[in-house]
């Protein structure tokens, strides 16, 4: 009985003295001055950089745990914090792609019979019911709001590419090859669908040069074949490109802006909930 007494006591006392040394750790000063700096940007709204300072915490002192719960309860306010000010910037770029929207509908024209899958909008002063009997381009967007080319060259060159040169620069189509659908021949003509990723460059350019005041007649279109031919566009033409251009741009960035916006609502939503489980979270 005396030894398992002794033992008895042996282990209350190793118990004591365990929780003794746990009370009386010291934390570590490195950890301190990280969680220190991490509040420090919170503090100057360099949220990034106290998120980033804040996960290097955890990482390199998982041990240390009143920092880690101080630094636990910082983080949803940083993220709420970074989120409300995306949230500002998300409604500005919304409210810009809606005013230019309202702006350039006006001018954009909506076409769409009955032999064609799918409609788009064109600048009303470019289009041409004859498109196809020309030799030329058509700035479109679609419906959903992607900007794309499409060429025309009667009769056939069989051209595989366009290039649009404008105040001494140039921007180049990708080569779509004949293939009977994206480039297509009947009747002696010629016609190419270049795809969104195909256009942009062309449209960057109309609309960049165009945005600097230069005037829409300088602008040309090369159809790059063996025997390549070179036109000059029209002012519709040319301003064509640059409105169908910003237009969708605008229509774009309006539909991801809305969908981005939710995304952010969300992640407002959750970091809040965060700070109120954390703000009940009892202090040792």
């Amino acid at each position: 009985m005396r030894t398992i007494s002794s033992l008895m006591t042996a282990v209350v006392a190793a118990a004591a003295l365990l929780m003794l040394a746990a009370c009386g750790k010291k934390e570590n000063p490195e950890a301190r001055a990280l969680l220190d700096n991490a509040t420090e940007a919170f503090n100057a709204g360099d949220y990034a950089a106290s998120l980033s300072i804040l996960d290097s915490i955890g990482k390199a002192y998982p041990t240390e745990t009143t920092l880690l719960k101080e630094a636990i309860a910082l983080r949803p306010r940083v993220i709420e914090q970074q989120t409300i000010r995306a949230i500002v910037t998300c409604d500005s770029l919304n409210a810009n792609a809606l005013a230019t929207i309202e702006t350039l509908k006006p001018e954009m024209k909506w076409v769409k019979n009955p032999r064609m899958i799918e409609g788009y909008h064109i600048y009303k002063d470019a289009y041409n019911p004859a498109f196809m009997n020309t030799t030329g381009i058509e700035a479109r967007v679609s419906e959903i709001g992607q900007f794309y080319i499409v060429s025309s060259a009667v009769p056939s060159i069989k051209h595989t590419s366009i290039t649009l040169t404008a105040n001494g620069e140039s921007a180049r189509t990708p080569e779509v090859p004949y293939d009977g659908e994206s480039n297509y021949r009947i009747g002696g003509s010629e016609v190419i669908t270049f795809s969104p990723e195909q256009s942009d460059t062309i449209g960057q350019l109309a609309a960049r040069i165009t945005a600097g005041g230069t005037s829409p007649a300088a602008m040309s279109i090369t159809f790059n074949a063996p025997r390549s031919k070179t036109i000059k566009l029209t002012p519709a033409q040319a301003k064509g490109i640059a409105l169908a251009y910003a237009y969708s741009q605008a229509v774009i960035t309006g539909r991801d802006g809305s969908v981005e916006r939710q995304k952010l609502e969300r992640t407002l939503e959750i970091a809040r909930s965060q700070m109120a489980r954390t703000a009940d979270i009892p202090e040792e």
